[in-house]
This record gives C-alpha cells, sequence and structure tokens, in this order.
C-alpha cells in the first residue's frame, strides 16, 4: 500500500512541475517564432501564468510547512485568474472581435484581475478569499481552501468571460474553413479538459479528494496547443477575409502569409483545386502551381491584376487573377497577401465574340471598298466613252439628246452608289471604340470641318471654345456630316452655331429643322427625307459619338432650326475660353 501511495505521490508531484517547464519553455519559442503574430503576446501572458499556476499548484502538494502551503492556495488564486483573464483576452485579438476593449469585459477584466491579488494580500484580515483551511494526509498531506464570498464573486464573474472567448474563437475556427477542424478539436479537448477535472476532483474520482484538479487539466490544454502550434499553426490562421461574404464568393480567394504559404482559402477554391485542403498550409507553388507561375506574391506593384485560364469544375474558366496586400491595422500581419480570381468567362467570350464581329465587318469593308468600286469605275468609265461617241457629228441630234439623258441619269445613279460606299465604310471602319484619344480644341476642328465642306454662302459661327481629349479625325467626321446634314435640308445661307455645353457641345441651324413626327426616326440608317440623300449622315454621327462614350441627342425643345447636343464628353480638366469667329466660304 505504501508503494501505491509513493506513485499516487509522485504522479501528483510530477505533472505540475512538469507543466511549469513546459510552459516556460513553449513561451519562449512563441516569443522567438511568432512574436508578430495576432494574439501572440497574450498567448504567452496565458502561459506563464499557467505555469506559475502549476508551480504552486507544487508546492500546495508538496511543502511540509502549513503556513507556506497557506501562501501558495493564495498564489494560486492570482494565478489561475490572471491565466484566465489573459487566455479571454487573447480569444478577443486573436479572433479579431477585440472585444475587451468594451467597456463592460474591459471593467469586469479589470475588476478580477486586481480584486484576487488585493484580498491575497489582504487575507489576514478576512475571509472574503478563503473562508478556512484544512489538512489532509490521504493519500499526502495537502491543504484544502474553502472558498470564500469574494472567491465565488471573482468564478461567478470568470465564468461567462471564458465562456464567451471559447465561444468566439470556436465561431471563428468554423468560419475560417473546414481545415480548421484540427485546431478546433484541439482547443475544445483543452478547454474542456480543465472542466472535466476539476468536476472529476469534486466527485471523488481522483485519489486527493477534494483538491482543486483543474490545475492538473492546463497541461493537457498546454499539450492541446502546442500540437495546434506546431501541426496545424493554430496561430498562423489569421482572422483576415473570412466572413460570410468571402465565404459565400463563387470566385475563389486565397489567403498567402508572409512566407509565401497558403494558409486560408475560400470553398470556392477547392472546385479550381480540389486538395487544396490537404496541402495547406503550404507553398502556393505546391498548392497551386499553374497559379504561382501566373502571379508573383508579393506583387511588384499594388494590385496587380493577371489573366489566366483554369479548369472549374471540370470546365475550363478565364479568370482576372488580382493579388493584393491584406492589412488589419496596426496590429496586424506584415507581408500577408489575398489573392482573387474574378471569373470573367462570360467577359471572354463576348470579347471573342465582337473580334469576330469586327474581323467580318473589316471584310464586307474590304469588299466595298475593292469589289463594288472596280465595277461602278467600269460604268463611269462607259458613260465617258458613251459621252465621247455621242459628241461625234454623225450622232443624230435627237438621239444624242435623249441617250445623253440616259447617261446622266446612269452617272448620277453611279455617284450616289459612291457616296453610299463612302459612308458605309466610314461607319464600319471608324465606328469602333476609340482607344487612343488627344486633347483637341472645339473651335479649332469645327473650323478645319468647315473648310472640308461646299459651304456655298453658308455661315458657321463658334461661341466659346473648349478643349477636350478625343479621336480628332472621328470628331471631324462628326463635324463634316452634320454640316453636310444642315446644308443638304437648309437654305443656302443656313446659319451653324457650334458652342459648348455643360457635359460636351451642341450643333445648331436656323434651317427647317426636323418636322416632330420625324425626329424619332433621324438617327437611323438609311433614314432620309432630301432627294439624293443616302441616309447614313446623322448614323455615322451617332456611331463617331457612341465609340467615344458619349451621347448625342436631336433637342426636341429647339425651335428654330435644328440642335444636336453632344453630352459625356472627357474635358479631363482641360479647359475651356470665351471666344467668338464667323467663317464663311
Amino acid at each position: 500500500m505504501a508503494s501505491s501511495l509513493s506513485l499516487v505521490q509522485l504522479v501528483y508531484y510530477v505533472v505540475p512541475v512538469a507543466t511549469a517547464i513546459t510552459t516556460v519553455v513553449l513561451a519562449a519559442w512563441v516569443y522567438r517564432s511568432v512574436w508578430s503574430k495576432t494574439g501572440a503576446d497574450w498567448f504567452v501572458a496565458t502561459l506563464l501564468c499557467g505555469g506559475a499556476w502549476n508551480a504552486l499548484l507544487f508546492v500546495t502538494t508538496a511543502a511540509g510547512s502549513p503556513v507556506v502551503q497557506r501562501l501558495s492556495l493564495y498564489g494560486r488564486a492570482v494565478a489561475s485568474t490572471w491565466c484566465i483573464a489573459a487566455f479571454v483576452v487573447f480569444c478577443s485579438v486573436y479572433t479579431g472581435r477585440n472585444f475587451h476593449r468594451r467597456l463592460p469585459f474591459a471593467a469586469a477584466l479589470g475588476a478580477v484581475s486586481v480584486a484576487v491579488p488585493v484580498l491575497a494580500v489582504t487575507a489576514p484580515w478576512h475571509g472574503l478569499l478563503y473562508y478556512g483551511f484544512v489538512i489532509r494526509t490521504d493519500p499526502f498531506t495537502y491543504m484544502l481552501g474553502g472558498p470564500g464570498v469574494g472567491y465565488v464573486a471573482v468564478l461567478i464573474v470568470l465564468l461567462p468571460l471564458s465562456l464567451y472567448g471559447t465561444y468566439a474563437l470556436v465561431h471563428h475556427l468554423l468560419s475560417t474553413a473546414g481545415r480548421a477542424s484540427g485546431q478546433l478539436v484541439l482547443l475544445l479537448v483543452g478547454v474542456l479538459s480543465i472542466a472535466a477535472f476539476e468536476a472529476a476532483g469534486g466527485i471523488g474520482v481522483f485519489p486527493a479528494t477534494g483538491l482543486s484538479h483543474s490545475g492538473y487539466a492546463v497541461g493537457i490544454f498546454l499539450l492541446c496547443t502546442f500540437l495546434a502550434l506546431f501541426r496545424f499553426d493554430l496561430l498562423e490562421v489569421q482572422p483576415v477575409a473570412r466572413n460570410a461574404v468571402v465565404e459565400n464568393l463563387r470566385d475563389p480567394v486565397l489567403v498567402v502569409d508572409d512566407h509565401g504559404r497558403v494558409v486560408d482559402f475560400n470553398p470556392a477554391a477547392t472546385h479550381v483545386w480540389p486538395d487544396l485542403g490537404v496541402h495547406v498550409p503550404a507553398t502556393l507553388e505546391t498548392a497551386c502551381p499553374a497559379l504561382a507561375e501566373a502571379v508573383s506574391v508579393p506583387p511588384a506593384t499594388t494590385d496587380v491584376t493577371e489573366q489566366l485560364s483554369l479548369t472549374y469544375d471540370g470546365q475550363d474558366r478565364h479568370y482576372s487573377v488580382t493579388v493584393s496586400a491584406v492589412s488589419q491595422g496596426s496590429d496586424g500581419p506584415d507581408g500577408w497577401h489575398s489573392i482573387l480570381l474574378r471569373d470573367i468567362t462570360e467577359l471572354e467570350q463576348s470579347r471573342w465574340q465582337l473580334e469576330r464581329q469586327n474581323d467580318r465587318l473589316d471584310q464586307v469593308a474590304a469588299t466595298i471598298s475593292h469589289d463594288l468600286r472596280n465595277p461602278i469605275n467600269v460604268i463611269d468609265g462607259n458613260v465617258e466613252l458613251a459621252d465621247a461617241r455621242l459628241e461625234r457629228p454623225d450622232v443624230d441630234a435627237d438621239l444624242r439628246e435623249t441617250v445623253g439623258e440616259y447617261l446622266g441619269n446612269v452617272d448620277g445613279a453611279s455617284g450616289r452608289m459612291q457616296d453610299i460606299i463612302d459612308d458605309i465604310l466610314t461607319i464600319a471602319r471608324e465606328g469602333k471604340t476609340v482607344e487612343e484619344t488627344e486633347p483637341v480644341s472645339l473651335e479649332a476642328v469645327a473650323a478645319d470641318a468647315w473648310e472640308t465642306v461646299d459651304t456655298a454662302d453658308a455661315t458657321l459661327t463658334v461661341t466659346g471654345d473648349r478643349t477636350f481629349r478625343a479621336d480628332r479625325s472621328k470628331l471631324l467626321t462628326i463635324f463634316e456630316n452634320l454640316f453636310r446634314n444642315a446644308l443638304d435640308h437648309g437654305p443656302a445661307d443656313v446659319a451653324v452655331t457650334v458652342r459648348p455645353t455643360d457635359g460636351g457641345f451642341a450643333v445648331a441651324d436656323d434651317g427647317p429643322g426636323i418636322p416632330a413626327d420625324h425626329r424619332d426616326h433621324v438617327f437611323e440608317y438609311g433614314y432620309t427625307t432630301a432627294d439624293g440623300g443616302t441616309g447614313l449622315g446623322l448614323s455615322i454621327v451617332r456611331t463617331m459619338a457612341e465609340s467615344h462614350g458619349w451621347t448625342v441627342d436631336l433637342d426636341a425643345d429647339h425651335d428654330d432650326g435644328a440642335r444636336f447636343v453632344f453630352a459625356g464628353v472627357d474635358a479631363e480638366g482641360l479647359g475651356s475660353r470665351d471666344v467668338t469667329g464667323t467663317l464663311t466660304q
């Protein structure tokens, strides 16, 4: 029996000593290796207080002096209180909730952390911390303290705080990803072991009845957190990008730490890399080799975007990959990056279809330019030969007049066909989206366009000038077609006015205007009210405007002629000036 008691006593002595030593070693490792990680300082505080708790537990069971045992009980009360308070603050900081900064939590934590040491120091004058002490000798000599009112009050405050801290940590790990289950299980085993040991000691499961055994469970808690640190990188699972928005994103999201390792991802990422959970934490090259070849982490510049093709659920998809630095404020991780893969497959398909349509349009333009012009040139050549033949003296005068009239009609039709071809080529070749622009002067471009049009007795007035960005060639085409429209539908001395507006510019004339029942159709292809018109002039104006990203509308409130208003013009703060000039030809 003595041998059995000796073995039990040895266990009660060795466990707290080994635990205390382990806490110091582990705290030193955390300080050297992961001190910069969120919550590391409070985790070290938890370890050191837990180590002190166990060291004093050893004194309580091994010391032969009742005075020393009593003092160790007071010290254990302080160390255990501080250990639990430090763990609560660690949970608050690590999860990013920072609830310990809120007044109710801060007041409760501060009150118990100060009250217990004060009660311990002043214990000889009251029984608030322990109301009495008992010495027991079976299976070895140890002292028990009866918790006083003050100690019970402290426990009532600490219990909900510790439960809430544990809940916050569990909730955080559950929202991190499926692979955090290892950390979660270890954490729960460690935390619940303290409660289990305390309950088991209270019902007499352990040999030393009545002795608080929660301190012995600290060793299990430390072992679990040790495994989480080294095996599952508990402190590496940073509370970043971990909310319902990211979790439910259909676009893959990865988080890479300052060592170039993938440490976090959302469920969508597993559709591209099904074995991602097996590899993580692992380097980006190991976990996602194709992605590692396409992007650089950290990027050379801020928020770099690349394009990449990957397989998503067995289908080839196109992604726009953005690498951004992760920031959590002054105490957030340095050198961490998030990688967002935005699915642009539909956009790429639309772009490809648009390129094909543009290619077809170019082919049509080439056909019109070469294949249709050649027959027209043949017609024009034959009309000239026929005219020359009619000039011979042996041709009857009546025949010359009749045939000459026919040839004139043919020549007119040929000219009309040539005008239509020119307009169609303008739409086909110049209607594409503007990619390069330059600062242009409204007054200068309008004046240059006026010089290229046969304006007869018409006049152009430019009231005010504005400098904005545009494709000069296409802007010239806009003005030329508007000027021709005014001349074709107005009197020979029509007056045209160009002026800047708040959002762009306007072109007006004092001609007959456009009838109300025609205004909804003026920009349609082929629509015209003029004899011999192609019906493409205003269509070209709209196409050229839209290629700049502008809008053009017919001013329905303008009664004196027709007025076309352009909006959405990119002035880029280049300025404007008042100027008035009139041009005639």
